[in-house]
């Protein structure tokens, strides 16, 4: 079906892009990882919260166990807002790689060609669009093998409760880093390599010489620098209140849960605060 694409409308560009993309899936892959972990482990903070809440109302109630179902409803991250936010992505990656496009075929051709507006309608089609697809599939297995585990600590008991209370605990205080640095190893790199993945097909489809090329180089970093310098700044506004908001609510955990835990232990267990078992 490429090939058949690719002789139909002569684009080379489409052909390059695909050939990069088979190259280094197994690397692209890779890199949706963190990104993957980040929206796992601290995208419901208030939901781990609320769930040791529960977990401890329970306990008082002489049933210290939960159900596989219950603990999948409180960790589960199968969100209708997850998909959403990600097909964001390859929309804007394909405005960006328009502007590319046509950034090139003006120098080259000092107008602006229809045929560039196809080449990335068909490479947002069948590269960038299922690229998104697939880091959806990619968030969602790792949070189900995550919310898998804990519901299996909490399915064991008391013993492997409070284990599984204490892998949660470090979870949180290391998702506060996470989730910013996350953003900044993965997401702009991601951009970046769109960026490089487009300039590397554009410039072993087109015949230019080397002074165009370089003109052409200079002006390509420049709007490549513009259009990931804004989507950053935007970005960072969404992400900064974002980041400050996950991080007060998990300090706050942090100290909530360890002194909620001793409290209800002791009183579960009658015995003044402090003193020894």
């Amino acid at each position: 079906m490429f090939a058949f694409i690719s002789k139909q409308y002569n684009l080379m560009f489409l052909k390059k892009t695909i050939g990069f993309a088979n190259k280094n899936i197994i690397w692209l892959l890779l890199m949706s990882l963190p990104a993957a972990a980040c929206f796992t482990l601290g995208g419901h903070p208030l939901s781990i919260v609320e769930f040791f809440v529960e977990m401890f109302e329970k306990i008082k109630m002489g049933n210290p166990t939960y159900t596989f179902f219950e603990v999948f409803h409180h960790f589960s991250i199968l969100d209708f807002e997850q998909p959403l936010y990600i097909l964001f992505i390859p929309v804007g990656l394909f405005f960006v790689g328009l502007i590319f496009s046509w950034v090139e075929r003006a120098m080259k051709y000092n107008t602006m060609s229809i045929g560039s507006v196809r080449a990335l309608l068909l490479d947002t089609l069948f590269i960038t669009f299922p690229a998104g697809l697939l880091f959806v599939v990619f968030v969602e297995l790792i949070g189900i093998i995550v919310t898998g585990f804990i519901a299996l600590f909490a399915m064991l008991g008391n013993v492997w409760l409070w284990f599984g209370l204490s892998i949660a605990l470090a979870v949180v205080a290391y998702c506060m880093l996470i989730n910013f640095v996350c953003y900044l190893v993965c997401w702009l790199p991601a951009m970046s390599m769109e960026g490089l993945k487009i300039f590397v097909a554009l410039s072993l489809s087109a015949r230019m010489t080397t002074k165009n090329h370089t003109k052409f180089l200079i002006t390509l970093m420049s709007v490549m620098i513009l259009v990931v310098g804004l989507t950053f700044v935007v970005d960072l506004a969404g992400i900064v209140s974002y980041v400050v908001l996950c991080s007060v609510l998990n300090i706050l955990m942090c100290i909530y849960l360890p002194v909620y835990c001793y409290t209800a232990y002791f009183k579960l267990a009658d015995i003044p605060l402090g003193a020894k078992k």
